[in-house]
């Protein structure tokens, strides 16, 4: 089984490099997602960063607290949610290619959910 900081250091990485590949074809991947601009998918990235972030910040400690476990669980379980919504609510106006990135990206954060939960659950 995987520690409570490893598993947040893995979310870390996974999430700042989906940043930076958002950032790195944003000239080719907006139109995927039937948007006129990258404007959207560079506010995601900036926010994958930022919880990139805040995930390492709580990794570097020895014991990673309860309640921090929980946020992480709860937060990786909203971007779930919302990517099933975008996909209910956009399916039309996504590519194929589109649905499946959005599709595989929620199943990736449901498995850190669900990680997270397990590792607060048995947390002191």
């Amino acid at each position: 089984m995987m520690t409570a900081n490893r598993i947040l250091r893995l979310n870390a990485v996974i999430t700042a490099a989906s940043a930076a590949v958002m950032i790195a074809t944003r000239p080719y991947l907006y139109p995927l997602f039937g948007l006129s601009s990258p404007m959207w998918l560079d506010v995601a990235a900036a926010v994958f960063v930022g919880y990139a972030a805040a995930l390492l910040v709580a990794a570097r400690r020895c014991v990673v607290p309860r309640p921090a476990l929980w946020a992480f669980a709860i937060g990786d379980g909203a971007c779930f949610a919302v990517s099933i919504v975008l996909l209910l609510a956009f399916w039309s106006e996504l590519t194929p290619t589109a649905r499946t990135l959005i599709a595989l990206t929620a199943l990736v954060v449901d498995a850190f959910a669900l990680a997270q939960y397990r590792a607060a659950r048995v947390a002191q």
